[in-house]
């Protein structure tokens, strides 16, 4: 396989299978989304992939970025309350991997949808956590 469909593939399969394992979101807690949006170079070439989803009648986001980039670190799981702040230094981050540590197939991501349910159920589903955002 040749480096550029390695680095497609690896989008194809961040985009389809974050969106399948964070459905739970949607089903199970009312957030709506996922809104997909990328980074570009100026040449066009896609550095990032950011999938938001969003519950505002708890004031909550959630967005799941994974950057492709030699430069940048790969996937990270960030929550943050919008009515609080936008700042991207003020959400938490609840997860990564870096971008090394990633598989094609991005099997990465069933581990990180099972420590969101698990692990962050009480902030996912509105209530205080304890952070000073």
């Amino acid at each position: 396989m040749k480096p550029g469909e390695e680095y497609d593939l690896k989008r194809i399969h961040f985009i389809e299978k974050a969106t399948n394992h964070f459905r739970f979101l949607c089903d199970e807690f009312g957030y709506s989304g996922p809104k997909h949006t990328m980074h570009e170079q100026e040449n066009e070439v896609v550095i990032a992939d950011r999938l938001e989803f969003s519950n505002d009648s708890i004031d909550r986001v959630i967005v799941l970025y994974n950057a492709y980039h030699p430069n940048d670190y790969g996937f990270e799981l960030h929550i943050y309350r919008p009515s609080i702040s936008m700042k991207h230094s003020e959400r938490l981050m609840m997860y990564y991997v870096l971008k090394e540590d990633q598989d094609i197939e991005q099997t990465y991501l069933i581990a990180a949808a099972k420590f969101l349910r698990e692990q962050c159920m009480d902030i996912i589903a509105g209530q205080e956590w304890k952070n000073s955002i």
